[in-house]
């Protein structure tokens, strides 16, 4: 009589892994292809220029 393995069921952890790798893949796509007006950072050096 051969043995039968129950069917296992995807866990929970499966389907996280697999959210998460494409959260940051979609994430390193945008900042790859993303304007770089978009993710631009402005330096505080325009503050210390002007005077009061």
């Amino acid at each position: 009589m051969p043995v039968v393995l129950p069917s296992r069921s995807t866990p929970i952890r499966t389907y996280s892994a697999i959210a998460l790798f494409l959260v940051v893949y979609v994430g390193v796509l945008f900042v790859i292809f993303a304007p770089r007006d978009m993710i631009a950072v402005e330096s505080g050096v325009a503050f210390y220029g002007a005077e009061d």
